[in-house]
């Protein structure tokens, strides 16, 4: 009997480098993209999904490999006794195999670690129900950073 699971792959973890920042823009584009938003806001989105050597810097990046190739990688900013998920995206053709909570938990268990009390993520609408599964609660609605009048989910989790 045939199985439609896909075939298992070793993801690998690790700091980003800093000059990955072109190639993890591009991905945080190709992954928004993926749930079907339009040119017009894609293009409202490039400044803020734009990973820069400042931000690689600055934040807790973790970049997931597949096969040598970066699949997904994610972004934790820390503020006195908080932490911000700054970004989480995965490539489509990775969706489905894990590499969400796992990079979600190598941040949340950092988080743990450094006595943090709570991370917070705005989120993509498409994504809350990822981020529920994940453990964290939605506690209300922010501005976007990215198209004017628009709102997003603001999801907290607490330790």
């Amino acid at each position: 009997m045939g199985s439609s699971a896909r075939p298992s792959k070793a993801i690998f973890v690790r700091p980003a480098w800093s000059d990955e920042g072109p190639a993890l823009s591009a991905l945080a584009m190709e992954a928004k993209a993926h749930w079907g938003y339009d040119d017009e806001f894609l293009e409202q989105c490039r400044s803020e999904l734009t990973i820069t050597y400042g931000k690689i810097a600055r934040q807790r990046v973790r970049v997931a490999e597949v096969a040598g190739e970066i699949a997904g990688f994610s972004a934790l900013r820390v503020d006195e006794g908080s932490a911000s998920l700054e970004y989480l995206f995965i490539h489509p053709r990775y969706i489905g195999m894990g590499l969400g909570h796992r990079l979600v938990g190598e941040l949340l268990e950092y988080a743990r670690r450094h006595g943090l009390s709570l991370v917070r993520v705005e989120a993509d609408p498409n994504s809350t129900g990822f981020y529920e599964k994940e453990g964290f609660r939605r506690r209300g609605e922010v501005a976007s950073g990215s198209a004017p009048g628009r709102t997003i989910p603001l999801m907290e989790l607490r330790f």
